[in-house]
């Protein structure tokens, strides 16, 4: 008989956590398959006849050549010569599914009745005499049968048992340890991190004061909780008395393993009601990783459990400690963000937009930055991902648009011709209900005219747009306000797809621009852009001129307008104004600032 791991990873389990929680044994889900039958008879009349006769109730499985089929059947009905034919083959599979019964049926001619029959006792459960009696011969065979199911769904249930929790319904640490082994499998495939995180509940103190009665009920509330709290395609399951499972999917990024523990920490936000007691939960949470902490689930699952005896009530214990690192610095900066909101510590710089042939001013990008407390400015590219994945940059990009508009406001002179201002928006503004009219109303309270506006979205967040989105894009534009592809030509351009967008301007990213006189690639790329604005009637912008070389280039291929370095840095509004107020006339004065700037990323950092 197969030793008992080798039956329970017979019956595999790969679902999620849902799967788990339903508390039904795996196999009841295979109850309306239907039973299959092998016919190994060599009697030709015979074999006819119960061939004829099953395959009106069963589906009907007979041999290829010199080997039985692969797949599995619930009942072999057999003759002498085909016994003999096949015993190797039949003691194989009923080994295979031992212990759970696997029915073998003998059609015995009468005259063999006197016969010694001991030679067939090892694999044959039943027999039939011929000639055949069909009554006889189905009563029998659905007799099997039924022995057949009960046995599998028997065995289910103990394979249930075995690999799950008995309070909580959950999967355990067995099962826990199947379903990471194979999907560190999988991501070894596809080449993709594996995160295995483990959290800890203190229940013992429960189990201390209320029995182990009152210990279950607070396991099963706290996993009821957690399933609640985590997505369904999570894999949950619970390790030891406190201790409870998780396994990502491959290739989940960091962001929202972060998220992942972020909802775990609300276990306690409230407590736990236990026999007419409250019990406040303070989990802990470790993390694992494959491939960067360990090559195989053993000692992935070892990695996330010593990180988490190191782990506090608050932050995720990486064992990693770049990771770790990293991980912190997300939270923080998350948990800093609403703090910038709150205390005003955003400012709004401005690039300057000019005219490539006479350098007059027709525009200025707004790009936002975060002064600390301490006064250090954060570069965009430190907070912005951070702000997008937590889903704050809507309320950072409303107060970008509510400052930029204030500031078009101020600058309203008799005699200065206004300038037309541009503002960084992303997707996820755009999928917020009443956008369109949220910007109206902005300009509107501002006394801003819409056509002085300019909506910047990134090429790659524009054409992942569904309909309705686009119908918000449309609905500005018919306002008056202008659409902008931002670092065009980074991302999958659809020339199908181009015509149908709202958009009014292609910026043409500085990756480009910046050997574009000597790049060959470079320079076929831009002027396909130039062409592709050109037959759509949009406005040209290029980004990260440097040199003058650059700009009298661009000029060559008929790009009108343009931003960068050798025109005028981010710079804050008062030096703004003071830039426009020179008018520097050698624009290579202005190129040496501090190294900060160099620091500067694309989208709303600089160009």
């Amino acid at each position: 008989m197969p030793d008992a791991g080798k039956t329970i990873t017979q019956i595999r389990w790969r679902g999620t956590a849902k799967d788990a929680g339903t508390g039904e044994p795996a196999g009841k889900s295979d109850k309306a398959a239907p039973l299959r039958v092998l016919l190994l008879v060599q009697s030709f009349g015979n074999r006819e006849q119960l061939a004829a006769h099953l395959r009106q109730h069963y589906k009907l499985m007979e041999p290829r050549g010199i080997t039985l089929p692969h797949e599995p059947f619930d009942l072999a009905v057999v003759d002498g010569p085909g016994f003999r034919q096949w015993h190797t083959q039949l003691a194989d599979a009923k080994a295979r599914e031992s212990p759970t019964f696997l029915p073998v049926m003998l059609v015995l001619p009468r005259r063999d009745l006197g016969r010694r029959l001991s030679e067939y006792w090892d694999l044959v459960d039943e027999f039939v005499i011929s000639p055949i009696n069909r009554s006889e011969f189905a009563e029998r065979a659905a007799m099997l049968l039924r022995a057949r199911q009960l046995a599998v769904i028997q065995q289910s249930h103990l394979a249930y048992l075995v690999n799950h929790d008995r309070a909580t319904g959950l999967p355990n640490k067995s099962l826990f340890m199947d379903r990471l082994t194979n999907a560190v499998r999988d991501a070894a495939v596809i080449d993709k991190r594996l995160h295995a995180i483990v959290v800890h509940i203190p229940l013992v103190r429960v189990m201390k004061s209320m029995g182990h009665h009152g210990l279950e009920r607070a396991a099963s509330t706290c996993s009821s909780r957690l399933r609640a709290l985590l997505e369904e395609d999570l894999s949950l399951a619970r390790l030891t008395t406190e201790e409870w499972g998780l396994i990502t999917r491959a290739g989940t990024s960091m962001d929202a393993v972060l998220e992942i523990c972020q909802r775990v920490r609300r276990l306690a936000e409230a407590p736990i009601e236990i026999l007419g007691e409250r019990i406040h939960l303070s989990p802990r949470i470790g993390i694992g990783i494959y491939p960067d902490d360990a090559s195989d689930a053993t000692a992935v699952l070892d990695c996330a459990i010593s990180a988490l005896s190191q782990a506090t009530d608050g932050d995720p214990e990486f064992y990693s400690r770049n990771v770790q690192h990293q991980a912190l610095r997300y939270i923080r900066t998350e948990a800093r963000l609403h703090e910038a909101l709150a205390g005003d510590q955003f400012e709004l710089w401005f690039q300057p937009q000019v005219q490539l042939d006479d350098q007059a001013l027709v525009g200025v990008e707004a790009l936002i930055r975060w002064r600390l407390p301490s006064g250090d400015v954060v570069p965009p590219g430190d907070f912005l991902a951070v702000a997008e994945s937590t889903g704050l940059i809507c309320d950072v990009d409303r107060w970008v648009l509510e400052s930029a508009c204030a500031a078009m406001h101020r600058w309203r002179q008799p005699g200065r011709r206004p300038l037309k201002m541009s503002v960084n928006i992303s997707a996820q503004d755009v999928q917020l209900p009443g956008f369109a009219g949220m910007v109206e109303q902005t300009l509107d309270r501002h006394d801003i005219p819409p056509h002085l506006l300019e909506l910047e979205l990134t090429e790659t967040s524009l054409f992942d747009m569904n309909a309705d989105n686009l119908a918000t894009l449309g609905e500005l534009r018919a306002h008056g306000v202008s659409v902008a592809i931002d670092d065009f030509g980074t991302g999958y351009s659809s020339l199908s797809y181009l015509h149908r967008l709202p958009i009014t301007t292609l910026k043409i990213d500085k990756a480009f621009v910046d050997d574009v006189a000597d790049n060959r690639t470079n320079n076929a790329i831009t002027r396909t852009i130039i062409r592709l604005a050109q037959n759509f009637e949009l406005n040209i912008i290029a980004e990260g001129i440097e040199t003058a070389k650059q700009a009298r280039y661009l000029q060559t291929l008929e790009v009108p307008v343009g931003q960068g370095f050798l025109y005028g840095r981010p710079m804050p509004e008062a030096d703004l104004l003071r830039w426009i107020e020179r008018r520097v006339p050698d624009p290579k004065a202005r190129r040496t600032q501090d190294q900060h700037d160099s620091r500067e990323t694309k989208g709303r950092g600089q160009n």
